[in-house]
C-alpha cells in the first residue's frame, strides 16, 4: 500500500483546522476535554464567541466548525487511538471511549451559536487573550516577523532604523500585492486602538500575546503611523483601486 504524499498529509491535517482552533484551549497538558459538558461549555465559550464574531468578517463559519467536529467524531470512532492524520493535535475526552460523543455534543453546542444570544449572555464572560487573538491575523504575522525581538526591521542591518523606515520596508516587500494586504492590516491597527485604550494594554497584548513589537515607538504612536504610511502608499501607487461604473 502506497504511503500518503506530503500534500495528502497536509490536506488531511488541515481538513479539521477549525475544530482544532476551537479546541486549542486543550492544547498541551492535560490535552483532554472534560467529560462534564458544563465544564467544556464554560471553557469553550470565549473561543466560540470569537469565532462567532469573526465569521462576520469572513472568518470560519459556525457551519464549517460544526462539520469539522462531526468529521473528527467519525474518525475517532474509526481510529480510537487518534492515529489518523487528521486527528493529530486534537484532544480526546477525559474518558477516551467517550471522545466521538463529546465531539458531536460540541458540534451541537457550536450550532446553537447560529441563533443570536442575548446581550446579557454574550457579555457575561470577559474576553480572553486567545479570543482576542482571532481578531488580528495580519498583525499576528507582521509584528513578530518585522518588529519582534528578532524581526527583520530590528535586525543587525536595521538596528538604527526608525519605526517609519521599518514600516516602509514592510510596504516595499508587500508591493505590488498592497491592495490585498494593506487595507486589512490597517483595519486591524484601528481595531487595536479601539479595543485597547492605554499603551500598557497595547504593549502587554501585542508584545506578550502576539509576541510582536513596535520598533522604537509606543504602540499608541506606531499604529497611527502604520495606518498613515499604508494609506499614503495606496493613494500614491495604487489609486484608483475601483471605478464606477465597473467595466
Amino acid at each position: 500500500m502506497a504511503l500518503p504524499s506530503d500534500k495528502q498529509n497536509l490536506s488531511d491535517y488541515f481538513s479539521v483546522s477549525g475544530a482544532r482552533l476551537l479546541l486549542s484551549r486543550y492544547a498541551g497538558f492535560p490535552e483532554v476535554i472534560p467529560d462534564d459538558p458544563s465544564k467544556w461549555r464554560a471553557d469553550l465559550f470565549p473561543m466560540m464567541r470569537g469565532i462567532w464574531n469573526s465569521q462576520v468578517s469572513g472568518g470560519r463559519s459556525i457551519y464549517e466548525i460544526s462539520a469539522e467536529l462531526r468529521r473528527a467524531a467519525d474518525l475517532f470512532e474509526q481510529h480510537p487511538d487518534g492515529s489518523h492524520r487528521s486527528l493529530k493535535n486534537l484532544p480526546k475526552s477525559e474518558s477516551e471511549s467517550n471522545t466521538p460523543t463529546t465531539y458531536r455534543q460540541i458540534a451541537d453546542y457550536a450550532e446553537q451559536w447560529l441563533s443570536p444570544l442575548s446581550g446579557e449572555d454574550l457579555y457575561a464572560v470577559p474576553m480572553t487573550s486567545r479570543e482576542l487573538h482571532l481578531r488580528f491575523p495580519r498583525l499576528d504575522h507582521i509584528l513578530p516577523i518585522y518588529f519582534g525581538q528578532d524581526g527583520v526591521a530590528v535586525s543587525d542591518d536595521m538596528q538604527d532604523a526608525t519605526a517609519e523606515e521599518g514600516i516602509r520596508m514592510y510596504i516595499s516587500e508587500t508591493h505590488p500585492q498592497c491592495p490585498w494586504q494593506l487595507p486589512g492590516a490597517v483595519a486591524e491597527c484601528s481595531e487595536a486602538l479601539t479595543l485597547f485604550h492605554t499603551e500598557e494594554q497595547l504593549d502587554y497584548f501585542f508584545s506578550y500575546v502576539v509576541h510582536g513589537g513596535s520598533s522604537s515607538e509606543d504602540f499608541t504612536d506606531f499604529f497611527p503611523l502604520f495606518i498613515r504610511l499604508c494609506t499614503e502608499h495606496l493613494k500614491e501607487a495604487h489609486s484608483p483601486l475601483w471605478q464606477w461604473p465597473e467595466r
